[in-house]
């Protein structure tokens, strides 16, 4: 037999809103319904169901905009030195990118309050790649105002230097990134 609250009875027993099949003593704390152990919450006061127990406000995955846009200018600036140092050291880059990755975790964090959760990987992400490229850009436009002199045939070289140049951006940009994964998981 059905209940006023949609939770099957049988006499003086009890079965879970969500698990019909499953008899259950337990009830949420604010509605009352009848849950499993497999359905409980432990709040602060006791057991609660899936949808009284979630939280309206998450204080460590909820952003101000303050925050994301400081923690945003905090990646895109040191991503931008890691790209430009990276673009003077070479294959040594990619060691360097690893270790500049954990840093920018921990000088992102700190400048957005210690938060967690898919938008701080979005930011910290995404300046990391976005900084990376734009510091190998400006890098490397530095190297080819050196050489501006060079016309004709030799063209064919600065643009096969550049091809693998943007390459080894990539590259630093994605161990960056391992780098910052480490460090955040």
């Amino acid at each position: 037999m059905a209940t006023e609250t949609g939770v099957q009875t049988d006499g003086e027993r009890f079965f879970c809103y969500r698990h019909p099949e499953r008899e259950t003593w337990l009830r949420c704390g604010r509605c009352d319904r009848p849950i499993c152990t497999g359905c409980a919450m432990q709040g602060p006061v006791g057991s609660r169901c899936r949808q009284c127990g979630k939280l309206a406000f998450d204080p460590l995955t909820s952003f101000t905009t303050q925050q994301i846009v400081l923690g945003l200018a905090v990646a895109l600036a040191a991503g931008a030195i890691n790209g430009f140092l990276a673009s003077r050291f070479g294959w040594i880059a990619i060691i360097v990118a690893f270790f500049a990755g954990g840093l920018i975790v921990e000088a992102v964090r700190r400048v957005a309050g210690y938060k967690t959760g898919p938008v701080m990987l979005a930011i910290v992400f995404g300046g990391i790649i976005v900084g990376t490229l734009a510091g190998f850009s400006l890098g490397y436009a530095f190297l080819l105002a050196e050489w501006a002199e060079l016309v004709g045939e030799e063209r064919t070289f600065i643009s096969s230097f550049l091809a693998e140049a943007a390459i080894w951006a990539v590259i630093t940009a994605g161990a960056a990134c391992f780098g910052a994964y480490r460090r955040i998981h």
